[in-house]
């Protein structure tokens, strides 16, 4: 005989029959609701310009503002295909917009962006009639702007973050990395409530960083200078770590891979705040700074007299990685490339390429822009501006 089923039975069934219908039906709308496919941009090449002078750096590895100034103008003509820098800048800048010239002067006045070359974009921007109180010069801290020489170069509105302008704490960027708050990092509490905290106090995580000030309120557009340099904590302090770790709080988060660190760093520069704004980067190749960095380190330099442009900063960082690894091997050193996954994790966001395949090296000569608008197609290997530089 057949018991039937119980009230209670039967309810538990009818609820669970209503919940596996409701749960398709959500199934369905999170799949009406999910994003397109993200457009591939990988049959796209990119395009990285650079010019190589010798005499570019005088003695005591210091540029020479004339041959700089002459080659970052050639550059500007190249990378946005006009006849002239000071339609080439027009181009980039409109009259009104505030754009902010971001350096990289933490590795110190060898490594780091040299003023010469900020100099050089300053004066191609007014001479393109970009008022002088719409650009700025700026970096995370003021020791290492002065420890570069900027504060020496007259005219130059210089700007930095830490003990500046600070961070803004409504502009937030979250990432699934976890870092340490630290002195200094925005969210960080001081507490003396007890003698254990003060003695030990207890650490903080936190899965935030701020934006600063400068870049959240006042700048409408970057152009990003880094230098050619490596880092410990990312590889290549680059166009994309100059951006991120260069400038938010709570960026030891993103170091070396730890976690979700290459993908955390990767998508906080593809943050509209962030990599939007980047109109041009061009990074400061007047010497290679093979080890050592993010931080000074003079003795680990070889002039380069170069200098590398690009609107995609991922194959700026990858080309760039490429030849600090060259650099390495001569050295008997283990490749940074090793540390600068963030790079590829770019790449596959489609904010840029990293395959060598799908980077064309166009080397532009100095000068002439007026009469040879179009840039050099001269496709060269990595190794050129070393082999080149050593004749």
């Amino acid at each position: 005989m057949i018991r039937p089923l119980r009230p209670v039975l039967v309810l538990l069934l009818l609820v669970s029959r209503s919940l596996f219908v409701v749960g398709l039906l959500l199934v369905g709308q999170l799949r009406a609701e999910l994003p397109p496919p993200r457009a591939d941009t990988s049959e796209t090449p990119s395009v990285v310009y650079f010019t190589l002078d010798q005499n570019a750096v005088g003695a005591g590895m210091t540029p020479q503002l004339p041959i700089v100034s002459r080659m970052v103008a050639s550059l500007v003509c190249a990378v946005t295909g006009k006849p002239t820098p000071d339609a080439a800048w027009r181009s980039l800048v409109k009259p009104g917009e505030k754009v902010g010239i971001k350096v990289s002067a933490q590795p110190g006045p060898v490594g780091g962006t040299h003023p010469a070359v900020a100099q050089a974009v300053v004066e191609g921007l007014l001479a393109a009639g970009i008022s002088a109180n719409d650009i700025i010069v700026w970096d995370r801290r003021r020791e290492d702007l002065v420890g570069c020489g900027y504060d020496k170069i007259p005219g130059l509105n210089l700007r930095w973050v830490e003990k500046g302008a600070g961070y803004d704490p409504r502009a937030v960027v979250n990432t699934a990395a976890i870092g340490q708050l630290v002195y200094g990092d925005l969210s960080f509490k001081e507490s003396r409530s007890s003698l254990s905290e003060i003695l030990g106090p207890k650490a903080q995580l936190s899965n935030e960083s701020h934006l600063p000030v400068l870049l959240a309120r006042e700048i409408d557009k970057v152009i990003n200078i880094p230098s050619l340099c490596d880092s410990y904590f990312t590889g290549v302090n680059g166009a994309l770590a100059g951006m991120t770790v260069g400038i938010l709080d709570n960026w030891r988060r993103f170091s070396k891979g730890d976690g979700y660190g290459d993908s955390a760093l990767a998508e906080c520069y593809a943050d509209e705040r962030i990599g939007k704004k980047v109109i041009l980067t061009i990074m400061d190749g007047m010497a290679l700074q093979y080890a050592g960095g993010p931080y000074a380190s003079p003795v680990n330099c070889v002039s380069y007299s170069s200098l590398f442009a690009s609107k995609d900063p991922v194959a700026i960082d990858a080309t760039a990685l490429r030849l600090i690894d060259e650099q390495r091997q001569l050295s008997s050193m283990p490749k940074a490339s090793v540390d600068g996954g963030h790079v590829g994790e770019a790449a596959t966001r489609g904010l840029g390429n990293n395959e060598q395949n799908m980077i064309t090296l166009k080397r532009i000569g100095v000068g002439g822009f007026g009469q040879h608008p179009g840039p050099a197609s001269v496709p060269v290997s990595p190794a050129s501006p070393v082999s080149a530089g050593r004749n």
